[in-house]
């Protein structure tokens, strides 16, 4: 039965991470194509610096919350740990590859802190600071996240965290890793997207 529920919960992680609030509300403000702009990404950072400081933190707040919701209905519904992580992490797949955007999202960052935020919140506390104090000692604070989203597993792990837990917080790490390699090796950040939406 769980795994049904899984699979459910899975297909509705995926449709709720494709809507995509840094599209929206940029284009509801300035007309224009999110990911067509500076780093051509549909993301939290992309918003914040291009369109605007609250727009940015909003978008970061719903993009956070769309697998937050996911992991709160799994939890309600009576799946343990692994298998809710499981199905929330097609809502950081949905993110990235919106169904709803010809599959042309953004990198999934704050998608992924929406589950992190459930399970290990003190470990993500700590990994962020770790990972800010990191990037400013080598002089990158654009990579911080790379360095949160790894960190928190293991110190998930160091702070005793149960094994199925940290394994499974190890996939999301994984799974965010390659989905990231699939942007870059397929230069999607580099190309133009034709907004071919009908003007009503």
């Amino acid at each position: 039965m769980e795994i049904y529920k899984t699979i459910i919960l899975a297909i509705a992680a995926y449709l709720v991470g494709s809507i995509s609030p840094s599209y929206i509300i940029t284009k509801k403000l300035t007309g224009k194509d999110i990911r067509n702009i500076d780093v051509k990404n549909a993301g939290t950072l992309n918003v914040f610096l291009n369109v605007g400081a609250w727009q940015g933190i909003i978008v970061g707040v719903f993009d956070c919350l769309k697998t937050l919701i996911i992991v709160l209905a799994g939890q309600a519904w009576g799946l343990d740990a692994v298998h809710t992580i499981a199905a929330a992490s097609f809502g950081i797949i949905g993110h990235c590859f919106p169904v709803y955007h010809n599959f042309y999202g953004g990198k999934g960052v704050a998608s992924v802190m929406g589950i992190f935020i459930y399970f290990i919140p003190l470990e993500l506390l700590i990994s962020i600071i770790l990972s800010v104090l990191i990037g400013f000692i080598i002089g990158k604070l654009g990579i911080t996240p790379v360095f949160f989203i790894a960190l928190s597993p293991l110190i998930a792990a160091l702070r005793n965290q149960p094994t199925s837990l940290v394994f499974a917080l190890v996939y999301i790490a994984f799974l965010i890793g390659i989905i990231n390699l699939i942007i870059i090796l397929t230069k999607r950040d580099k190309k133009t997207i034709c907004d071919c939406q009908r003007k009503v």
